[in-house]
């Protein structure tokens, strides 16, 4: 029988790291080989459907816990325009548009409700906070970005959600989530289905439910979920109506890389919960490079470790790509990631100035989301200090088009982290015909950068020297081209049809 893949994850987010962008591409991998999978998501998200768009997945890509209890897996996007909604009764209320974000609605002269409309849509329902005589929000209906009442929250006076009601399409209620005051914090505290299959389930947490969910959504003969998330281990390994059950580690394993594979090597907190605890609940972890998963099979021998690349590179995409390589190119360099502190972002900014002495012009992207508003400043006041604000442009998060623009149009991309799972960012450089720099760390750039073939491998922490190596390629034309062409042959190692072979490893 064929066995179905269920990704288990958090969410999709607004902003997405690694882990998501690694479960979306591994989605769309098993999709074009025929192989069954979802992404399967826990928490709750309004816009989650209009989010996986950006990435070009649809509906039958994803399964999200709430959608199935809910009974709205397959509904179609409809705009729920507020214009023309039957939620409110024209002969008795007024809709006073206040700007594009918002509409009051208003009896008699007195305001009612407040409307937010859906981000980036123009006049579609988004939230409705309801008024009480005192002019405290009472409650607040929140909409599917599909267009449909999704569920409603009663609240305190002080704003805090007190309790949450979950609709059908049709809007009956199938959940109930109440939320209780706890040392000062309100957390929920109860989750009940209404009427699941004919009765009442009760839940102390989502993660209760969620093992409830995933229970019912498997089968003990075919179904193999690939965790991606190590704050769901626990969850996953409780869940026995599986065929198979696997770890995805996306990043080195300790908070120092340099003793990855050292017994001496610290776990992340966040992974003592599977390495202490529950190795014996699944049937194998999945690292991305085989150096990881020798380390890992020497250290834990009591379970089987795997070597699966995390992302895969798409053939259709190599032709529109190389096109753009016949373009001339300004002396751009780029990084995409997340902008926080565990990728030493100040270090790359470093490197920009002291490689500005040889290239005046040289233009640093950095791709991203930043960690905090203070980690921004501080780095904005470090591009101060050092006097290059007109060689530094920190473009945001970007996907698609936007994305693809920053990135064929430069001319190199580096990395200055510490410690790497693989790095999903240095192969998406590959593709582009970007020669590398990378910190020479475990493990991802060992297997991605061939030195001088395709960028160079740096001492951790010598910004001095990639800056030197980003002169050098900036400087002559020759050797961008032979570096060029190096990462364009180096990126048929993680073609998808290269990936899709690693995967038969579990998949039969």
């Amino acid at each position: 029988m064929t066995k179905t893949f269920l990704f288990v994850n958090e969410n999709i987010f607004t902003f997405n790291s690694g882990t998501e962008f690694s479960a979306m591409n591994r989605q769309k991998l098993f999709k074009r080989n025929k192989r069954n999978s979802k992404i399967v998501t826990r928490n709750y998200n309004q816009g989650l459907h209009q989010e996986i768009e950006k990435y070009g997945l649809g509906n039958d890509d994803i399964l999200n816990m709430y959608d199935y209890f809910q009974k709205v897996t397959d509904v179609p996007h409809e705009h729920a325009y507020l214009r023309y909604s039957d939620m409110v009764d024209k002969n008795e209320y007024k809709i006073d548009g206040v700007d594009n974000n918002k509409s009051y609605i208003e009896q008699k002269g007195k305001v009612v409700a407040q409307v937010n409309i859906f981000p980036l849509t123009v006049g579609e329902i988004g939230t409705v906070d309801f008024y009480d005589r005192f002019g405290n929000t009472s409650s607040r209906d929140v909409w599917d970005g599909r267009g449909f009442r999704s569920k409603t929250q009663y609240l305190h006076p002080d704003g805090q959600v007190g309790h949450e009601i979950l609709y059908d399409y049709d809007g009956q209620p199938v959940m109930e989530i109440t939320h209780m005051n706890i040392n000062g914090q309100v957390h929920p505290t109860m989750f009940k289905l209404l009427n699941y299959k004919g009765s009442n389930h009760r839940f102390n947490t989502e993660d209760e439910l969620f093992e409830f969910f995933l229970n019912e959504i498997s089968d003990p003969k075919n179904t193999v979920l690939v965790n991606d998330r190590p704050t769901l281990t626990d969850v996953v390994a409780k869940v026995q109506n599986v065929a198979a059950k696997y770890q995805f580690l996306h990043n080195e394993q300790t908070t120092d890389a340099n003793l990855a594979g050292s017994a001496k090597g610290k776990l992340y907190p966040i992974l003592e919960t599977l390495f202490h605890n529950h190795l014996g609940d699944y049937d194998g972890l999945i690292v991305s490079t085989p150096q990881q998963r020798d380390d890992l099979s020497r250290l834990f021998p009591e379970i089987k470790t795997y070597a699966i690349f995390d992302t895969a590179l798409f053939a259709d995409q190599e032709a529109e790509i190389r096109k753009s390589l016949e373009d001339d190119r300004d002396n751009n360099v780029v990084y995409v990631g997340r902008i926080f502190h565990d990728k030493h972002i100040d270090q790359l900014i470093q490197t920009i100035s002291f490689a500005k002495n040889q290239v005046p012009n040289i233009h640093l992207d950095v791709v991203g989301y930043f960690e905090s508003e203070e980690y921004r400043q501080e780095l904005l006041n470090l591009v101060k200090k050092l006097g290059i604000e007109s060689n530094v442009d920190f473009k945001g998060y970007l996907v698609g088009e936007a994305k693809e623009k920053v990135l064929s149009q430069a001319k190199v991309m580096i990395q200055t982290s510490f410690g790497e799972g693989l790095s999903m960012s240095l192969v998406n450089g590959l593709e582009y015909g970007l020669p590398l720099i990378a910190y020479d760390v475990n493990y991802g750039p060992r297997n991605i950068i061939d030195n001088d073939v395709n960028g160079y491998l740096v001492p951790a922490g010598n910004v001095r020297e990639a800056a030197r190596h980003i002169d050098d390629i900036l400087l002559d034309n020759n050797l961008f081209k032979k570096l060029s062409n190096g990462s364009l042959v180096k990126a048929k190692e993680f073609s998808s049809e290269s990936v899709n072979k690693q995967w038969d490893q579990i998949a039969k």
